[in-house]
């Protein structure tokens, strides 16, 4: 019995904390109706994460009659995240920002290596936490496919093939780490609540890869191979030549998405700088204008890719777990 009392009140702690994770603000009303937690429960819960120094008390809300409810926000300086964004290219470069809990930017810096070694990227990481003790979590996008574990399978940057970052930096730092696919945390950070999101993106490099959101939610496939459009048949094994080759293979992988997944919009990032009006045209000729997407170009995925490691990082520190009865932390 005093097991399960200990582990309905971890199961309660855990759902609150979650609730301020993703809302920011909320009082003891507003997160018994959420949570179906108690209200006595939850100021009991409310009043520890204050002495924790989780959340902060902010001015009470307008009373309607009686007193007025206490008012609750995260505290956003409670822990801190490392984001890495490794970069392949002529030289790996490495980008790793720091933010806190209301995602606001902490720290940047920026740096390019010859050749990856450990040593480099320790050099940087060290660097990173010796200046923030914060840091509860790391989020590290790569140029690759990543299998359930967090072994690298492929990369762009030959170096990190068959590496587990996850671990490496586990173990150094002894925190949560997560590991992704670069144009999967685009996805993830572009995503604006659409049922149904792909973000393309075509460098001059490497082969196009795609990150797909279907039913809200991240979609990896059974072997984590779904995005690679660069396999397609017509486009494997090829590099565009021109603007114009490159322009019939961006048209060719839309058109499988739409005729595959039919998503609601399609985000593309080509460093060909083909125009939406273009793709439109070609793509009237042949489908239906109601099946078509909306379709959204932008400029870069940089700033898509640090706010889906944001997305990520969070997402490690909800604590998910069952309880005996079924119930499980969202």
């Amino acid at each position: 019995m005093a097991y399960k009392t200990k582990q309905l009140k971890k199961f309660h702690i855990q759902t609150i904390k979650n609730f301020f994770y993703q809302e920011k603000i909320g009082n003891k009303n507003i997160l018994s109706e959420q949570t179906g937690i108690s209200k006595t429960t939850c100021t009991t819960i409310l009043k520890e994460l204050l002495e924790e120094q989780f959340i902060v008390q902010i001015e009470n809300n307008a009373s309607t009659g009686g007193r007025p409810s206490k008012q609750y926000q995260l505290n956003k300086d409670y822990e801190h995240y490392c984001l890495m964004y490794f970069k392949s290219g002529d030289q790996m470069e490495i980008e790793i920002e720091v933010r806190n809990l209301y995602s606001e930017k902490i720290s940047h810096e920026k740096t390019t290596f010859p050749v990856c070694t450990d040593e480099h990227i320790y050099q940087m990481t060290d660097r990173v936490f010796e200046r923030d003790d914060r840091i509860k979590g790391i989020a590290v996008s790569i140029p690759g496919v990543i299998d359930q574990k967090g072994q690298i399978l492929s990369c762009d940057i030959d170096e990190l093939k068959n590496q587990n970052l996850g671990r490496m930096f586990g173990e150094r730092y002894g925190i949560g780490v997560i590991v992704e696919n670069d144009v999967n945390l685009a996805v993830v950070g572009c995503y604006r609540g659409e049922e149904s999101l792909a973000f393309l993106y075509q460098p001059k490099r490497m082969y196009s890869g795609c990150g797909l959101m279907l039913n809200h939610q991240l979609y990896k496939g059974s072997t984590l191979f779904a995005g690679e459009v660069g396999y397609l048949a017509g486009c494997a094994g090829s590099q565009p030549k021109d603007r114009e080759s490159a322009k019939k293979i961006l048209i060719e992988q839309i058109t499988a998405l739409i005729c595959i997944i039919n998503p609601e919009t399609i985000v593309i990032h080509s460093d060909y700088d083909i125009k939406a009006e273009e793709i439109w045209v070609e793509l009237e000729t042949f489908i239906e204008i109601r099946h078509l997407p909306m379709i959204r170009m932008t400029e870069g995925l940089d700033s898509y890719i640090f706010d889906g490691l944001m997305e990520a990082v969070v997402d490690i520190r909800k604590e998910r777990f069952h309880m005996e009865d079924g119930r499980k932390v969202q």
